[in-house]
């Protein structure tokens, strides 16, 4: 069979990477397929991190979705069957309200597009938001709702699959910090200082929280192993790409901070990642 996905396990093995890369109760910022229905898939037939919320970028634009989101009842975190990163946190009490607070009413009457004035944005509190073109469609003014509504109340991350969308549409770089597969939102510009440095390719980095996450973690061996004929997926190589993307970023924040062993173990994941991409 030449596009075998036998013992394939990438699938799987990256939405508990995913998942487990945000915080107790966080809101997690999705792209589309590929990036969420694993997701999906994970929290409802094996029960990970249930209480993660999950918000799809491309199904944002439907009238469902957003109905489905201001309805979800957030489940309680399974501290048990948490990475072990999250088993000593300081977890917060289970959200009650819906991650939207717009009414039903008011979720089915969001324009599919807006027009808004050029260079513009709203702030909340300390939280400034610039819009990067002058049209916003019905998923950004989601997504602004889901900010405005939960922005030092509950979590909230993007998913690097997400690419520059937060940075172009939004204009968050000041507000991002990134830790491994995602970039949490911050109630006021990041200064760099402690374990948190500005690195290039991506941004603003906790490096103690992106170690453990790139190391005790994640499953790199399996994003990594050797396949005979490389990935055969390639409409959804862009999601193991992710690996290479990240672990590449994050070996030369390694490497700037002097921990030089970490980043030529980074490095090296991303590289085997490249060839498995590119055949193998």
């Amino acid at each position: 069979v030449t596009a075998s996905r036998a013992h394939e396990t990438m699938a799987r093995d990256f939405a508990y990477d995913m998942l487990q890369s945000v915080e107790p109760y966080g809101i997690l910022i999705t792209a589309g397929d590929n990036d969420t229905f694993p997701l999906w898939y994970a929290q409802e037939v094996e029960g990970i991190r249930r209480d993660v919320t999950l918000a799809n970028l491309s199904l944002m634009n439907t009238e469902w979705h957003l109905r489905q989101l201001r309805r979800r009842e957030t489940p309680e975190f399974d501290r048990a069957n948490a990475a072990a990163i999250w088993r000593d946190y300081p977890v917060p009490p289970r959200p009650t309200t819906p991650v939207l607070s717009l009414t039903e009413a008011e979720v089915d009457s969001l324009p599919e597009a807006m027009q808004v004035p050029a260079k513009g944005g709203i702030r909340f509190d300390s939280l400034q938001l610039g819009f990067g073109q002058d049209v916003l469609l019905r998923q950004d003014l989601a997504t602004i709702f889901l900010i405005r509504d939960n922005i030092g109340k509950r979590p909230i991350f993007f998913s690097w699959s997400d690419g520059g969308y937060p940075d172009q549409t939004l204009g968050l770089s000041p507000y991002l910090v990134s830790t491994g597969f995602v970039r949490k939102v911050m109630p006021r510009p990041v200064v760099a200082k402690d374990s948190i440095v500005l690195s290039q390719g991506l941004g603003y980095v906790d490096l103690a929280r992106n170690k453990r996450l790139l190391t005790e973690v994640y499953h790199w061996q399996t994003a990594a192993r050797d396949r005979p004929r490389g990935w055969v997926d390639q409409p959804s190589g862009s999601i193991l790409q992710l690996y290479s993307v990240v672990y590449g970023g994050s070996a030369r924040a390694f490497e700037a901070a002097g921990d030089t062993a970490l980043a030529a173990q980074a490095d090296s994941v991303a590289r085997k990642v490249t060839a498995e991409l590119n055949g193998g």
